[in-house]
């Protein structure tokens, strides 16, 4: 009579009994081997420590590239808005500059009208100071807008300033003096429109 109470493992196909199963079985019979990692093979598939600190460098010069292009384009951008700001400036402040040389002529004809009247014994005095009133008046006019004349009379000579027409020696003066003005010179702000034409002494 047989005993039905243990049931055993049999093989469906075979009929007969299976062996237990163990770990190294189970993972022959999935198909997948358990083998350790070498360090080298390791280190190979996740990358390697120095091709990373080189793509590092890399991103750190194009950082620094990129910084240094930002400075520069920001300078420029400056730069180019001081000049704006100074071409504005110019152009307010010598913008009265071309019709201050056409009034050059008018002053021009004025001081020697002075000059001969001056001179003259019987000059009316009252068209004298009428002229000398009108003369003043067109100076202070010109003067608001910045123009300054230049009647360099025993000052030193400056060639950025004066017009140097002849040398005359001289005992009473020091070599490089103005002498004398034979047509005066004018300034706008700091801008020189008509240097003055002056007599120069020099050394006996």
């Amino acid at each position: 009579m047989v005993d039905e109470s243990t049931p055993k493992d049999t093989d469906p196909v075979n009929n007969s009994e299976t062996p237990p199963k163990t770990p190294e079985s189970v993972d022959a019979s999935e198909g997948e081997a358990v083998v350790d990692a070498e360090p080298g093979e390791v280190e190979a598939s996740t990358g390697s420590p120095e091709g990373a600190s080189e793509d590092t460098a890399s991103v750190d010069t194009q950082l620094d590239e990129l910084r240094e292009a930002v400075l520069r384009a920001k300078a420029e951008a400056q730069n180019i808005q001081r000049r704006a700001e100074r071409d504005v400036e110019n152009a307010h402040k010598y913008a009265v500059e071309r019709f201050v040389k056409e009034l050059l002529p008018v002053l021009d004809s004025m001081d020697r009208a002075l000059e001969l009247a001056e001179t003259l014994e019987n000059f009316d005095a009252s068209a004298l100071e009428g002229t000398q009133m009108t003369h003043k008046l067109l100076l202070d006019a010109v003067a608001k807008f910045g123009v300054v004349r230049l009647d360099p009379v025993g000052a030193p000579f400056d060639p950025m300033m004066h017009q140097a027409m002849t040398l005359v020696p001289s005992a009473d003066h020091a070599p490089n003096t103005v002498l004398s003005v034979l047509q005066k010179g004018y300034q706008l702000h700091d801008r020189v429109i008509r240097a003055a034409m002056v007599v120069v002494t020099k050394a006996p």
